[in-house]
């Protein structure tokens, strides 16, 4: 692939992410001023499914919430595109300029570690503290105090835009933006977000899928790897198991946004790919000459 070509796959998912951006604000904004009898909210809260069960829940309005349920029944059968693309607290915060990128990206740091900061094994059961935390929520949820509505991304964005354009503070976004600028941009949609959690599971739930059943999927041929771990160091989520997987086939890894920066990073021929309903839109692999410089040749160490 050549490097203007990977360029060019960055770039086209930065440019769907600044218009889903300003197509969220023009929403929040249209919802909250002035009020309206016919828009009272941001109809992009609706195709939120951790938001929408809760609602749905409390007012039995199942169907008006269909965008949710279609979203839920994509992420199962695809994985966690929205969080890639669409979600606009995610995409803002991976924009921020952070420290995590100062220091460099190595394929060590990236793979996850214990309390005691030892590796975590490949086949090792980890316990990720955005699923604790949804199963919080859920609990609280159950016992009538609906906290979803304060963590929920989605909402958080909502209230942050009209905060701003009333003059407002919003206090958590801030926070949210500190961590990522500290820890990563991209630590609170891995580790802390409930609905990233949620399309995780809902991700899980689909693994199984034939490649030619999924509308979106990350395939990989392991004999054409060779665990370089450049498509670690490109991933804004930093995964390092596309790296260190070992499989040939689709990768439905729950934590996967299928941004496609890892195919587009990895210099093997074939090695990676991202399709459609089975048909490759993306092909990973490099031409003589593609890496021109030391940023671009991204050194990760396994």
């Amino acid at each position: 692939m050549s490097k203007g070509r990977r360029r060019a796959v960055h770039w086209v998912r930065r440019a769907v992410q600044v218009a889903f951006i300003a197509l969220f604000i023009v929403m929040t904004w249209a919802a909250a001023y002035p009020p309206s009898a016919t828009l009272d909210e941001n109809l992009f809260l609706r195709v939120d499914p951790l938001a929408g069960i809760t609602a749905a829940w409390e007012s039995g309005l199942w169907l008006y919430l269909l965008p949710a349920w279609i979203l839920l029944g994509l992420t199962l059968v695809s994985g966690r595109f929205f969080c890639g693309w669409i979600c606009p607290l995610g995409s803002g915060l991976e924009m921020l300029p952070s420290l995590e990128r100062r220091r460099g990206r190595k394929i060590s740091r990236l793979r996850p570690k214990d309390i005691a900061g030892r590796s975590i094994g490949k086949n090792d059961l980890r316990v990720r503290l955005k699923y604790v935390f949804l199963a919080v929520l859920v609990l609280l949820f159950a016992l009538g105090i609906n906290a979803i509505w304060i963590f929920d991304p989605l909402v958080i964005a909502n209230r942050a835009v009209v905060f701003i354009l009333l003059g407002g503070v919003p206090f958590l976004l801030i926070a949210l933006v500190v961590l990522a600028v500290v820890v990563g941009p991209r630590f609170w949609c891995q580790e802390m977000c409930p609905f990233g959690a949620c399309l995780s599971l809902a991700s899980m739930a689909g693994s199984r899928l034939p490649v030619a059943a999924s509308p979106l999927t990350l395939v990989k041929d392991n004999d054409a790897c060779t665990h370089c771990g450049r498509c670690a160091c490109a991933c804004p989520f930093g995964i390092a198991g596309v790296a260190d997987s070992e499989k040939t086939g689709r990768l439905a890894m729950a934590d996967c946004a299928l941004c496609g920066e890892c195919v587009a990073a990895c210099p093997e021929r074939g090695a990676l790919s991202l399709r459609v309903m089975g048909a490759p839109v993306l092909v990973s692999g490099k031409r003589p000459g593609d890496w021109e410089t030391q940023e671009e040749a991204i050194a990760c160490e396994m």
